[in-house]
C-alpha cells in the first residue's frame, strides 16, 4: 500500500469519526467527550508520523 493512500484512508476515517461524534452530542458525559477528542488526535497523531517519516526518506535521497 502506497503511503499517501494510508495518509488519505486515515483522513478519511478521521472526518467520517468526527462527524459521527458531533451527531450525537446529546446525553453523553464528559468521558465519552474525552475518548472521542483522544481518538481523533491519535488519528491526526499517526498522520504527522506518517508525514514525518515521507519527509525523511526525502531528505535522506536527496542528500544521496
Amino acid at each position: 500500500m502506497r503511503v499517501d493512500m494510508l495518509l488519505r484512508r486515515l483522513e478519511e476515517e478521521q472526518a467520517l469519526f468526527a462527524k459521527e461524534a458531533l451527531q450525537q452530542t446529546q446525553g453523553h458525559e464528559a468521558f465519552d467527550y474525552g475518548r472521542v477528542v483522544g481518538l481523533y488526535a491519535g488519528l491526526e497523531r499517526a498522520k504527522d508520523i506518517l508525514i514525518g517519516i515521507l519527509a525523511d526518506q526525502d531528505r535522506k535521497d536527496y542528500d544521496l
